[in-house]
């Protein structure tokens, strides 16, 4: 880099975008058969620098075999022929699967001819883990959506107000109407009413229960019960609300993972020591269960601040699991049972 005037070298710019381990790049010169990887792409490919030889057959062969058929062979690229952006699965020398964005480009001679080939590749497996698991909590909701008639919502705090989409197909309201009017869907003589008793609780700034009269598609009505939880950042400030909205009557738990988080962070030392008189255990046998420090659970349930959010999660999550329910009640209450 050139201090006196911030130009950058193409080499620099590799340099510090694969100095994040997520991207590299390869070259092959058909005349001498020269093949040049970039430190970056022994590091994708998880393979060793100074042990490896560079080749486009080494590189062919990492792909993972049900993905390998859809890869250009030597002789395609030898003869101009590239397919442009894939995303690969590739199989490393320690046997992980990692998911690979690839762009190959052919350069030609000025006869025209193919000299050489180039490619990038970028790791994008964190992607397609978190477009997969979105994909299965849009599953997971429809399927409540169809059985039970629970929706979801969250408002950021830029009260921007977002819901999924099967919320029109109940209310025979358009998303966009829905986005931009978070009662819209209310009735009328009771929607002013409902909007002024909502500011007062997000005020509040606590989790709470709401009941309401809502328009259905077909020119029906149906009175539905929302909860209402704040998603606070590590410092304590209200990173979102999140909620859920189900029939009156339904007995089914509200499970969508932000109003989950929420409701986690509003279980305070009472909750705690309600479940565990409920489970009948010490101290001692929470925190070998929960596999924390007989300390931390001592501190979770006298309300010391400073406890790590993973620590409490932890903490609730083994409670659930032996069978400990914690609901959210009329008034912001937070109920515990045993199931």
């Amino acid at each position: 880099m050139d201090v006196d005037d911030l130009g950058f070298s193409s080499r620099y710019f590799l340099t510090l975008i694969e100095s994040q381990g997520m991207t590299g790049t390869w070259g092959w010169r058909f005349v001498d058969h020269q093949h040049v990887w970039s430190p970056g792409l022994f590091h994708v490919l998880g393979l060793d620098a100074q042990s490896t030889r560079p080749s486009y057959d080494r590189l062919v062969g990492l792909i993972h075999p049900q993905d390998r058929h859809r890869v250009q062979t030597g002789a395609d690229l030898r003869h101009g022929v590239t397919l442009g952006q894939q995303t690969l699965r590739i199989l490393r020398p320690d046997k992980t699967v990692r998911m690979l964005s690839a762009r190959t480009e052919i350069y030609l001679g000025v006869d025209g001819r193919p000299r050489g080939a180039a490619g990038v590749v970028l790791d994008v497996t964190d992607q397609a883990i978190l477009q997969q698991a979105r994909l299965t909590e849009k599953r997971h909701r429809r399927a409540l959506f169809l059985e039970k008639r629970i929706l979801s919502f969250s408002s950021h705090e830029t009260n921007r107000f977002s819901s999924q989409e099967e919320s029109s197909e109940m209310t025979g309201i358009p998303m966009s109407e829905i986005a931009t009017d978070a009662f819209v869907a209310i009735v009328d003589e009771d929607r002013e009413r409902m909007r002024v008793e909502n500011g007062v609780l997000l005020e509040a700034g606590k989790a709470y229960r709401s009941v309401a009269l809502l328009r259905l598609a077909g020119n029906n009505r149906g009175r539905f019960e929302s909860f209402i939880v704040p998603v606070r950042t590590e410092g304590g400030d209200v990173r979102e609300w999140a909620g859920v909205t189900r029939p009156m009557g339904s007995t089914m738990s509200p499970v969508a993972d932000q109003f989950l988080e929420g409701l986690e962070q509003a279980i305070d030392g009472r909750h705690l020591r309600a479940a565990r008189a409920l489970l009948d255990w010490s101290m001692t046998q929470f925190a070998e269960a929960a596999g924390l420090s007989l300390s931390t659970i001592k501190r979770m349930e006298e309300n010391i601040d400073g406890i790590a959010l993973q620590s409490r999660h932890k903490a609730v999550a083994t409670l659930r699991r032996f069978g400990i329910r914690f609901s959210l009640m009329e008034g912001g209450v937070i109920g515990v049972s045993a199931t």
